[in-house]
């Protein structure tokens, strides 16, 4: 609802002051903590109620009763959450015509009525919106998932006035609006657009790579809403690709090299997918190798500043080893899904070479067996070459001559790689798996060799190229995994988990590459280590400690896995949420909690291989759990404008339930067909069903009253459900 590049406007502030953010001298670096500048949203309605009050009408605003109304109407546009929208019917709630004197009698009632909903529609859309843009910056933050912020405008200058100066210091080199032209006129894509993402401690930049350009020819290079009104007429510009756009045949290319050859990655993941392929036959190997269960040693760590700070030079050194053909030839395809309920038609491209041309046999092979049912395939008939020569100049182009325009700034990146481009996870990941094959896995191959007294079964590696399949290598008895920049070490050996912390901690110099200290998190103590402790590390109240490494939870005993749901912790439940109002709400609300449960539905939180029955069921416990809260708070976010009968929410629960353990059993069968192990899944419906329902009146019950009537329903199913279980037993 509220753009965060428009113009600034006349209004003054100096009877308006942030409680957040002090502007005594000694408290300036707290612009560094762009959390704790940042306006409450009351002081931002104040403002907006204020300038209301003094350049309307008094009539305009009705009653002295209306005036709440009002106010209350505006704080709820303002407490909006990213992807809301608000409703003419929302912002006339509770207003009524007998608090609008200046509507007489004369006219009929449907007339009045009609001219109050445009008068009060126009005054939220056409004055208090734009009154907010004007005036405050208004953004999410990276810690509050779906709530926004509003800085007010100067606070925000300063912010990014700062920023530009770490740019600075970090290497970044300011360009002249002449500079900027000469470097894209060669190319076929332009300059990304930068805004700041609020962080706990500092600003993240984030770079809008996915927007095509138009740049003025003569004309000065400013952003919109820096320049003077009309100056953008008649005014000739060049068209240039969005960066995404251009990249993406390099993107098809790159994905198609490291497919044939998966060592490059190192110990790259990418997905749950990935992270379950590998740890399966790790954790199958481990447990038969030994008679009885050993100990295990786990280290989590992450690469500061992981995109910002790779060598761009070693990057295109570690590029230029890839085997590129002299020419690619990509060709269209285009499928037809039908499906009970939809039509859709995806085109993707596909890649091929002189050697194997596309064509509509072979794109039918690469698609998944259990997706061609209702599918036509389709091959357009041209597609287009590529060349070697341009595909390098375009890496060369994005890697060495990165532009970013932050406010009416330019800068060349001169240390590290965009973040939001397409290639990005792909170029940091063969960046850091060079780092892994070149330095990392040497080292623990000499870190694991055994002493002349040990066993000689304590050898960790078997040969170089197979550390690199999906599956880890049955005599492996460590596994190293990195998600993007999050590593995740597991030994058997003390000594060589103690010895890679060490060298992680010495840093890579050869690579620019640095851990994070404040990210380290061990099940171990060592000595040599100060100031180790961190949030990953978690214990509960019973002693088991867990570490948390990108969304899982890792039981430091057992290796069993659940989902991490301390991110929860600090912040309230419904800052996660988005509540659709438009259309048909009900609905919406059917496929959220649908949509809540699906990350959760994943064959690695309940494969037997893994994780005890008790976890098992746990997993599946915990995901009903935070879906009924999410429910919870869901429904009462709707309940202002639309209630609904005991019995959809109750259909709308149990669709949930269903829902859950259709994808469990779906995602679990596509391992069984794909994989070299087998997924083992020991729990039924009815207990899915019934860890759902008991999951859901738990958390409803705290709110009794509201729920009395479904609470109900639910209790009678549930106990419908364990006598049906009790016969079929009998």
């Amino acid at each position: 609802m509220f753009a965060n590049d428009c113009p600034e406007s006349g209004l003054a502030h100096s009877d308006f002051k942030s409680e957040n953010c002090n502007t005594t001298p000694e408290s300036q670096s707290s612009l560094l903590e762009p959390t704790k500048c940042y306006c409450l949203k009351k002081q931002v309605v104040s403002f907006v109620w204020a300038v209301c009050r003094s350049i309307m009408p008094i009539d305009l605003l009705g009653t002295p009763s209306n005036w709440r109304v009002l106010t209350n109407n505006m704080y709820k546009v303002v407490k909006l959450r990213r992807f809301e929208k608000f409703t003419s019917k929302q912002c006339m709630r509770k207003v009524k015509l007998a608090s609008y004197p200046l509507l007489s009698d004369e006219y009929s009632f449907l007339l009045k009525h009609k001219l109050l909903e445009r008068w009060i529609f126009w005054l939220f859309s056409s004055f208090v919106v734009p009154l907010v843009q004007a005036n405050f910056y208004v953004t999410e933050a990276e810690h509050e998932k779906q709530d926004i912020f509003y800085y007010r405008k100067p606070t925000w200058e300063n912010i990014i006035s700062k920023a530009v100066t770490c740019l600075r210091d970090q290497g970044y080199k300011e360009l002249t609006a002449a500079s900027v032209r000469k470097i894209i006129r060669s190319r076929s894509f332009g300059f990304s657009k930068v805004r700041l993402l609020p962080k706990r401690r500092g600003v993240r930049m984030l770079a809008n790579l996915k927007a095509s350009l138009k740049l003025p020819v003569n004309h000065p290079l400013q952003p919109r809403g820096q320049r003077k009104i009309g100056a953008g007429r008649n005014v000739k510009c060049h068209s240039y690709k969005s960066v995404n756009e251009v990249l993406k045949d390099l993107h098809l290319v790159l994905k198609h090299i490291v497919a044939k050859e998966p060592e490059r990655l190192g110990s790259s993941v990418f997905d749950y997918n990935d992270v379950y392929k590998r740890f399966v036959p790790f954790l199958s190997n481990l447990k038969s190798g030994f008679s009885v269960e050993p100990g295990v040693f786990i280290i989590v760590s992450d690469v500061e500043r992981a995109f910002d700070s790779v060598d761009q030079d070693k990057l295109l050194s570690v590029l230029g080893d890839l085997n590129l053909e002299d020419e690619y030839i990509l060709s269209k395809v285009v499928q037809v899904v039908c499906t009970k309920k939809s039509l859709r038609i995806p085109q993707t491209w596909t890649l091929g070479s002189k050697k194997n041309v596309p064509n509509p046999a072979n794109v039918r092979s690469c698609l998944p067996t259990h997706s061609l049912r209702g599918i036509l395939v389709k091959q357009q008939v041209q597609g287009r070459k590529v060349r070697k020569e341009q595909l390098q100049n375009d890496l060369k182009e994005h890697i060495k001559r990165n532009v970013l325009q932050l406010g009416i700034k330019f800068f060349l990146q001169s240390v590290g790689i965009p973040q939001g481009s397409v290639l990005s996870s792909l170029l940091c990941s063969l960046y850091y798996g060079h780092l892994e094959n070149s330095v990392i896995f040497p080292f623990l191959e000499k870190a694991c060799k055994p002493a002349p007294a040990f066993p000689s079964e304590e050898s960790f590696l078997d040969d170089t190229a197979a550390r690199y399949n999906h599956l880890v290598t049955y005599k492996s008895k460590y596994l190293l995994l990195r998600y993007i920049d999050d590593l995740l070490f597991i030994s058997t050996s003390k000594e060589q988990a103690s010895k890679f912390l060490s060298r992680l901690q010495r840093g890579f110099r050869s690579y620019n590459c640095n851990m994070n200290e404040q990210k380290f998190g061990t099940n171990f103590q060592m000595n040599i280590i100060p100031g180790l402790g961190s949030d990953r590390l978690y214990m509960v109240e019973d002693g088991t400690s867990f570490l948390r490494w990108s969304g899982l939870f890792i039981n430091c005993s057992t290796l069993e896995i659940q989902a991490d749901y301390t991110r929860y912790l600090n912040s309230p439940l419904s800052s996660a949420l988005t509540v659709g109002w438009l259309n048909k709400p009900g609905r919406d609300l059917k496929a959220k909690l649908c949509c809540y449960l699906r990350p959760k539905c994943h064959p690695i939180f309940y494969d037997s291989n893994i994780n005890s029955a008790v976890v098992v069921r746990l997993n599946i416990y915990q995901a009903f759990l935070l879906c009924g809260m999410k429910f919870h708070c869901y429904i009462s976010d709707l309940s202002c404008l639309y209630r609904f009968s005991t019995k959809f929410y109750a259909d709308a629960l149990g669709k949930s339930l269903r829902y859950m353990n259709k994808l469990i059993k779906k995602r679990m069968f596509s391992f069984k067909t794909g994989s070299d192990f087998r997924p083992i899944l020991q729990v039924g419906k009815g207990e899915i069903e019934w860890l759902g329902l008991t999951a859901y009146i738990q958390v409803l019950k705290r709110k009794q009253s509201r729920y009395k009537e479904l609470l109900h329903v639910l209790k009678a199913k549930l106990k419908a459900l364990v006598h049906c279980d009790g016969k079929r037993r009998l």
